[in-house]
């Protein structure tokens, strides 16, 4: 068992015995740059290539350590950091991560690297990060070494890669705690180093906080933790990958769920009425442009399609009978393209939140009915947003934003219908 550092919590590293003991030759260090990956040998290679950029550019004073900490990838993913030329200032760690597997572990093993390398600063970047630029990483950086805890980027995206954001998790956070982060869920971020060792010692790691909720629950905790948190914007980011429209997706199943689960782990901050902090802007907004997306809907609305057939019992049981009704008349008159508008998709949105914290049956199956319900709404945002700018969403992203506000007293109403939940919430997560 290993102990992180003040912490009483204790628990097994998520670092092999090897990167122990490199990471214990290094000493201290000024910043940590990690990469999680799995199996990312197409996409890596940039990365890496516009890290190693920024380091020369503006930071070549300080010690760094590169880690690239794998799932066991069976490509050549972990040979681009093995061979990639980095300037004298830069030590390179390839690392096979150790815990459940997902991305969360791969994360939480860069950040107890930070910890044990007394790192200023510790920045994230995905390896799939499409059109990473250079000054990225001064971006991130420079807030958290002028004083700043956390940095959050934001980006300019094509329609259905901001899809989950712009229609649930922006919409939903703003609605209960008036939260103003454009992006929630930013796959590349920057902390402390005392930050990151906080972080790290949170009793989580074997929940779905380990895979794929890890982003929703660390900016959930960060801002109720009032920490001294920041956006910037990073410009255009290219596609996010992976298998378009994936039945029972567990990036959607459990990021939703970590969401959802948020409103019985902080339910006294948003019944009371508490804020979290505004988070400001650091540095230079982009300038607004068209982002197109290239991908085919076609697989989205086959997997809503689908859904209607396996999940249509679980849709009734769900939801009131009157949502159920509305729902089916959209149904009925869908056509290719699925009619669920924003007032449906709000209450739907609801109702299951509702369920999901009801503690009754497997809350994952909850979400996972959900699911092609959310690729409908989806297919509807992008054809809505069809021909705009990313600024040109505003005005439908404002109006998802007042349609989950409005409705949030019918959803009290119904939160409060339900058994009393119990009071002793761990201060992290309930698995």
């Amino acid at each position: 068992m290993t102990t992180m550092g003040h912490s009483i919590l204790q628990y097994e590293s998520a670092l092999s015995r090897d990167a122990q003991r490199r990471i214990r030759k290094m000493g201290t260090v000024d910043l940590v740059i990690g990469i999680p990956s799995h199996r990312n040998g197409r996409t890596i290679g940039e990365v890496i290539d516009a890290l190693v950029a920024g380091v020369r550019a503006y930071y070549p004073d300080l010690k760094v350590v590169l880690i690239n900490a794998d799932g066991g990838s069976s490509d050549n993913t972990v040979k681009h950091i093995q061979d990639a030329d980095v300037p004298d200032n830069v030590t390179k760690l390839v690392t096979i991560y150790e815990g459940v597997t997902g991305k969360g572990t791969a994360i939480r093993s860069v950040l107890e690297a930070a910890w044990r390398l007394g790192a200023r600063a510790c920045v994230i970047a995905e390896a799939r990060a499409i059109g990473i630029q250079p000054e990225w990483l001064p971006a991130l950086v420079s807030p958290i070494l002028h004083g700043d805890e956390a940095v959050l980027g934001c980006y300019q995206r094509a329609a259905m890669d901001a899809a989950l954001t712009d229609n649930l998790v922006y919409p939903f956070m703003s609605s209960f705690w008036s939260s103003d982060l454009v992006e929630p869920l930013a796959p590349e971020f920057a902390l402390s180093g005392e930050l990151a060792t906080s972080l790290a010692e949170c009793d989580v790691w074997e929940t779905n906080v380990a895979r794929f909720g890890v982003n929703m629950w660390m900016t959930l905790h960060m801002l109720s933790q009032r920490v001294r948190m920041a956006q910037v914007d990073l410009g255009y980011r290219g596609p996010a990958g992976g298998e378009p429209a994936m039945p029972g997706d567990q990036r959607f199943v459990h990021t939703v769920g970590t969401l959802f689960r948020a409103l019985t782990t902080y339910r006294r901050s948003w019944t009371q009425g508490q804020r979290f902090a505004s988070t400001p802007f650091r540095g230079l907004r982009s300038q607004d442009r068209q982002v197109a997306s290239e991908e085919d809907l076609t697989p989205y609305v086959d997997a809503f399609q689908a859904g209607r057939q396996e999940y249509g019992d679980v849709w009734e049981s769900v939801l009131q009978p009157e949502t159920f009704d509305l729902l089916q008349a959209a149904l009925a008159r869908a056509g290719d393209v699925p009619a669920l508008e924003i007032p449906l998709w709000v209450r739907l949105v609801y109702e299951f939140a509702a369920v999901f914290n009801r503690g009754e049956g497997d809350p994952d199956k909850v979400i996972e009915a959900l699911l092609p319900l959310y690729y409908g709404r989806a297919v509807r945002y992008a054809n809505e947003v069809e021909g705009l700018t990313v600024g040109g969403r505003a005005a439908i992203l404002s109006s998802l934003a007042t349609a989950f506000s409005e409705q949030r007293p019918a959803f009290e109403t119904l939160w409060n219908s339900y058994q009393e939940w119990e009071d002793d919430v761990t201060r992290y997560w309930i698995p």
